[in-house]
């Protein structure tokens, strides 16, 4: 059969096909686009985990995973990659090791990374595995490729270091200052385990490791410790014993109190954890900022989950796809006290996964492996690094805007059936509304549908024209497995079967663009929703002026509390709190220079593209605190 890659208007025909069933319900969902409660935290797009470092290069199965990494960025909007053994013996970095040299290799090392940079996304790179020539001892990681976990002390802990010296100088060197102090530099994986002993050992490994790379440069961000979920704050209390360690500890490289943290990471996979019954990580994140609030306030460092997978539900199908939005909503509905994690990572971006010796033969369709991709069959390239349902929810949340808006009709936290996310951009002209529906059951039929009631009230350019684009991704659109299943579920498909499901990767419409004249300032949709789809309805002015609006804000701030300066192509921000902050800087005549959304602690120094001296209007915003000022430029 074609695939056909729009929704067409021949809807009865789709209804008569059987797989909507009933009309479980009705929701009248209502959006208020002139009222923004809080920046949309695009967090979840932020960084996906990729497995085995060496298999960016080539795996057992006869490829490697690196041209996945593009495809992610393209797609679902990923910053930042993560892996393990960057040290092992596959990559090869320590060729050779005396108690007063170093003989380093960069050839392998230097192609993981660039496979990531060449594809736009940067490492969190994962100092892990003992290289042989200086493991203390030969305890091994149970996992299928090469990983020492013994201590790195063959030669003395200053041998390690120095390792660490040269691993950072040496980015710098070939990919730039500014650019590795983008990076995040991580202390081993999952310690717990993946050490010799997670206490003491960890700390003394974590002190020599930080003090190395720190001697490359100051400035990079560390931390760690990358544990289980459930060993966080919970029977492991890895949280708290690095913790109170880099705040009052004796720091075993250089006998001072404290050693720098960053960021704290951990890992969460779905249900069975402390504190993540159902598969609510919302629950985890609060209770791990819960406990650092009350226990440990000095800390003002980020917190990232970089290893996630949602193991209570279905992780590679239409379940998983929901989850994100679901998570999504409730993350960032916790506010500022309870910020969702920095990135939470998707483990893994591909089918081309060695751990364990997973998935060791035959090609993998929509329902194999644990990733994002599949990795195809070999011997036909069109099959390659074709997406699963999930990365299409990545696609459709990476298009929500920056700021988000006031929006009702859809069920409460934590609940099962339909609910939305509705972001405008800082320009008031574009208008992004996701409404899914998600179960927490595995098992749930997608076949039912709601109908579905959209109205979204106080259009900023209302009266006027408006251009409307609706995607959709659901058991039989934007979704790789709806051939599949046609084709039988096979095993091994044919290669017609792979080019069919190709096709099917591709986020599909709901229906036709259209532009319309509106006479009030309400849009108004209706449309089925099956159960585990999503849909994303983009509203955009086509005559929209370049010059940008003051986001809402809870109250104004000081200019004292929140400033910035800028010197060259230096801006300098000042955030009174920790939070998520949108920073925009515009001419006076509205055009834009710069915009961005992230975390900031403190003092930031952002580098902008150099611009001419002279006035322009900054803005700088989160829930609590807005400021619009115009700034000079200087020299």
């Amino acid at each position: 059969m074609k695939f056909k890659l729009i929704f067409s208007a021949a809807i009865v025909a789709f209804f008569a096909t059987g797989l909507i069933k009933t009309q479980a319900a009705t929701y009248n969902l209502t959006v208020l686009a002139d009222k923004q409660i809080r920046p949309w935290d695009h967090f979840i797009e932020r960084g996906v985990a990729t497995d085995h470092m060496n298999g960016a290069i080539t795996t057992a199965y006869g490829r490697g995973w690196g041209t996945t990494l593009k495809a992610g960025h393209d797609q679902a909007g990923f910053q930042y990659f993560r892996g393990h053994a960057i040290l092992g013996d596959e990559i090869g970095l320590v060729t050779a090791a005396t108690a007063t040299s170093l003989t380093l290799n960069w050839t392998r090392f230097d192609s993981v990374y660039n496979m990531g940079i060449h594809g736009g996304i940067r490492p969190c790179l994962e100092i892990s595995c003992t290289p042989p020539a200086l493991a203390s001892g030969t305890q091994m990681v149970t996992v299928s490729y090469k990983a020492n976990k013994s201590p790195p002390t063959k030669y003395g802990w200053g041998q390690w270091m120095n390792l660490m010296d040269s691993i950072v100088t040496h980015c710098e060197k070939k990919w730039g200052v500014d650019e590795v102090r983008k990076w995040y530099f991580e202390v081993w994986n999952e310690p717990d385990w993946w050490y010799i002993n997670f206490s003491p050992d960890y700390v003394t490994l974590y002190d020599y490791t930080v003090t190395g790379l720190k001697m490359g440069d100051s400035l990079i961000k560390v931390g760690g410790p990358a544990c289980e979920g459930g060993n966080s704050f919970g029977g492991g209390n890895t949280f708290p014993t690095l913790l109170t360690h880099c705040h009052t500890g004796t720091n075993a490289a250089t006998g001072k109190v404290g050693a720098p943290l960053d960021f704290l990471a951990y890992h969460w996979y779905g249900a069975g954890n402390v504190m993540d019954q159902n598969g609510d990580i919302a629950m985890y994140q609060k209770f791990i900022w819960t406990n650092i609030n009350s226990k440990f306030s000095w800390y003002k460092g980020l917190v990232i989950c970089d290893e996630q997978s949602c193991t209570a539900f279905d992780q590679f199908g239409l379940q998983a796809g929901t989850w994100l939005a679901f998570a999504a909503k409730e993350l960032v509905a916790n506010g500022p006290l309870y910020p969702p994690p920095y990135m939470l990572d998707h483990w893994t971006i591909s089918d081309l996964y060695e751990e364990n010796g997973a998935n060791p033969g035959g090609a993998t369709g929509p329902s194999g492996g644990m990733a994002l991709y599949s990795r195809g069959n070999k011997d036909y390239p069109n099959s390659w690094d074709i997406g699963k349902p999930p990365i299409n929810a990545y696609n459709l949340l990476k298009r929500l805007g920056t700021m988000e808006d006031s929006s009702s009709g859809g069920g409460a936290a934590n609940a099962d059936g339909v609910n939305l996310i509705a972001t405008s951009d800082s320009s008031n002209n574009s208008i992004q509304v996701l409404v899914y529906s998600f179960f927490k059951a595995k098992g749930t039929s997608t076949s039912t549908t709601d109908n579905i009631t959209l109205t979204i009230n106080n259009i900023p350019w209302a009266p006027g024209p408006v251009r409307a684009e609706q995607f959709l991704l659901d058991a039989t659109h934007s979704n790789t497995s709806y051939p599949w299943t046609q084709a039988g579920s096979p095993a091994s498909p044919s290669n017609a079967v792979w080019d069919q499901m190709k096709a099917a990767s591709a986020l599909q419409h709901y229906d036709s663009v259209t532009t319309q004249t509106l006479t009030a300032k309400t849009f108004t949709k209706t449309f089925p929703l099956n159960y585990f789809g999503m849909t994303l309805l983009t509203l955009t002015n086509p005559s929209a002026s370049a010059i940008k609006k003051p986001v809402n804000a809870a109250k104004p701030a000081s200019q004292a509390a929140l400033s910035a300066d800028i010197r060259g192509d230096k801006l300098t921000f000042t955030a009174p709190e920790r939070g998520l902050y949108t920073i925009g800087l515009y001419s006076t005549s509205g055009r834009k220079i710069f915009e961005s959304v992230n975390y900031y602690t403190g003092t930031a120094a952002i580098t902008l593209q150099k611009i001419p001296a002279g006035v322009y209007i900054l803005q700088c915003s989160n829930p609590a605190y807005s400021l619009v000022k115009q700034i000079a430029a200087r020299p």
